[in-house]
């Protein structure tokens, strides 16, 4: 395969196998499902993570937990973080494009802010349950 980017936004193509799209997100979700289970499932992991992370703090600020178990909770969602990119990298090699979006990609389509806000949200969610 060739090792050019093809991009979905850009002209209805997945960047995976270059299958056409129709160009909505359901779409995009359903194909990739099922042509490319491993990659979604890494994607899945990806973007679950913080939104568990998330209801595991307040889980356990609701019931009082102690400090350490909020380590716990981020060291495992983090885990289910690293482990959704190296799934996801892993498929986009073994299909022929780059590991990796660029950065000006990242930041186009969102993907930067949500890296950013994640960890300003944690910290403060930790803040807000000390009290």
């Amino acid at each position: 395969m060739a090792a050019t980017v093809r991009t979905m936004e850009t002209d209805g193509r997945c960047e995976l196998c270059g299958a056409r799209d129709e160009g909505s997100f359901r779409s995009r979700i359903a194909h990739l499902r099922s042509e490319h289970p491993s990659y979604a499932r890494g994607l899945f992991l990806r973007l679950i993570a913080p939104v568990l992370f998330l209801v595991l703090v307040l889980g356990l600020a609701a019931g009082h937990a102690p400090q350490w178990a909020y380590l716990v909770a981020l060291v495992a969602t983090f885990g289910l973080l690293f482990f959704g990119k190296v799934r996801s990298r892993v498929e986009r090699s073994r299909a022929g494009t780059t590991p990796t979006i660029g950065i000006k990609r990242l930041a186009r389509e969102g993907g930067l802010g949500f890296i950013l806000l994640i960890p300003a949200v944690a910290v403060l969610i930790l803040l807000l349950s000390r009290r």
